[in-house]
């Protein structure tokens, strides 16, 4: 049944309908102001909130200009949100010059945040550069902390990489506080977060990366489009902390170009926004019509899909905007100009 539906939304996304332009409406030094604020002087509480509606110039003079090798790690963290969300690739350089070329242990965290941008926003020879240095940072990992951030890193290269190395270098890490944890509490605590990143986590990304690389080979573009649009309102779907930003990325690119070999590099193609903002549209309607989606989630949806219609470009009537600002509540959406 949500095949059939979804079908024919995008059948009846191909006419072409009027968008409007997402970025660039706000002034330079206001740019400014508000990624200095989320990014150099990070509020714990508003890691979700990023600055959007601005010029992918003036994001990127920002990045280059303030972002260096002594950027803390909570700022690099947010600089991959921003980056990612803009799909920012003009900093594909820069990100790359902050990459110790022969990194050090305490190197690995930092280096896992900057490498895993570059793997989520940058053109393919980036991220195949990205997936072989991955593997020397797995070797280096010495807490779980670092695993959790090159965990964290597999997720962004989508199965790119090998995951045996990282694998491997868990098991050590738990062998190494094995003798410790019957009677100190810390190493206790630490075999518990490998054993969980082990486990659980990595475990998770290996199969979420298999859905993506299955979804990736998909020809017919109404079919692959459908699957994502599917994972991105966690319709028929597992593993949603993964696919999910799959999703969402996956769609960005989806205007870029017919194919995935053809969606390597950013360009806005406005049939591509509309085509997707009346999936999206078409979608809010019927909500009720899709299987295995309880009513208490209906309102929810609806908010997300309206949100991603007005990110590709359509322009909601007032009465909309009014009904999905009481609605939407606390609710955070990738696709979302909010």
């Amino acid at each position: 049944m949500t095949r059939i539906l979804l079908s024919l939304v995008l059948i009846a996304a191909i006419s072409p309908m009027e968008t409007v332009a997402l970025r660039g409406n706000v002034a330079p030094d206001s740019t400014a102001q508000k990624l200095e604020q989320y990014i150099l002087t990070p509020d714990p509480f508003q890691a979700d909130l990023i600055p959007k509606r601005l010029a992918y110039a003036a994001v990127a003079e920002f990045i280059t200009s303030r972002i260096g090798p002594n950027t803390s790690l909570k700022s690099l963290v947010r600089v991959e949100r921003v980056v990612t969300f803009y799909d920012l690739q003009e900093v594909c350089g820069h990100l790359s010059s902050l990459l110790p070329r022969n990194p050090l242990s305490g190197d690995v965290p930092k280096a896992a945040v900057i490498a895993r941008t570059i793997a989520a926003t940058c053109p393919p020879p980036d991220r195949e550069k990205i997936a072989g240095y991955a593997v020397g940072l797995a070797g280096l990992a010495a807490t779980s902390a670092d695993v959790a951030e090159l965990v964290e890193l597999e997720d962004r290269l989508s199965g790119q990489s090998n995951p045996k190395p990282l694998a491997a270098r868990i098991a050590e890490l738990r062998a190494a506080v094995e003798p410790k944890r019957q009677t100190d509490n810390q190493a206790r605590l630490e075999a518990a977060r490998l054993d969980e990143l082990r486990t659980l986590r990595l475990g998770r990304v290996n199969a979420a990366n298999g859905i993506k690389a299955r979804t990736l080979e998909i020809v017919d573009r109404q079919k692959r489009v459908q699957e994502e649009v599917k994972m991105y309102l966690t319709v028929e779907y597992g593993y949603l902390e993964y696919l999910t930003p799959f999703a969402a990325w996956r769609l960005r690119r989806e205007t870029w170009g017919e194919n995935p070999p053809d969606q390597s590099i950013r360009q806005e193609i406005p049939e591509r926004r509309s085509e997707l903002a009346q999936v999206f549209l078409n979608l809010s309607s019927g909500i009720d019509k899709l299987p295995d989606v309880a009513p208490d989630n209906y309102d929810s949806l609806r908010v997300r899909c309206l949100r991603a219609a007005e990110f590709f470009g359509a322009q909601l009537d007032p009465k909309t905007i009014t009904w999905v600002k009481e609605h939407a509540g606390r609710q955070v959406d990738i696709l979302s100009n909010d």
